[in-house]
């Protein structure tokens, strides 16, 4: 089963989050050196780390933050999961209770059918 379908681009997705990192992956930025000599290398590794810091370290917070918020939510399913839980115990006593009370009144109703058709019988 082949997921990728062939002949037609991908559509860019819009850029999300940070406005420098936008800007860095559109090309919009301006270059944060001075330009090289010739024969030099057009991004040197102090460059190249600070820029890659730069766009890791808002990935990294994003992420961080996204953590945080689903543990907050774990947290919050997991109250209402025992919320839940103590409305259905409380429910399921409600139900015994009436179940007994039914059982108490069908008793009463038949004994006193029971005594109307004696008296009935020995009119």
């Amino acid at each position: 089963m082949n997921m990728i379908k062939r002949g037609r681009p991908m559509e860019a997705q819009p850029v999300q989050g940070d406005p420098e990192f936008r800007e860095v992956v559109r090309g919009d930025a301006t270059p944060m050196r001075k330009p090289q000599a010739d024969g030099e290398s057009e991004i040197g590794a102090p460059g190249l780390n600070a820029l890659l810091q730069q766009i890791a370290g808002s990935t990294f917070e994003e992420i961080d933050r996204l953590i945080d918020e689903l543990r907050g939510l774990r947290l919050l399913l997991q109250s209402e999961g025992e919320r839940v839980q103590r409305e259905i115990v409380k429910y399921a006593h409600l139900s015994q209770a009436a179940m007994k009370s039914t059982r108490v009144i069908a008793e009463g109703m038949t004994q006193l059918r029971g005594t109307v058709d004696a008296t009935q019988n020995s009119r």
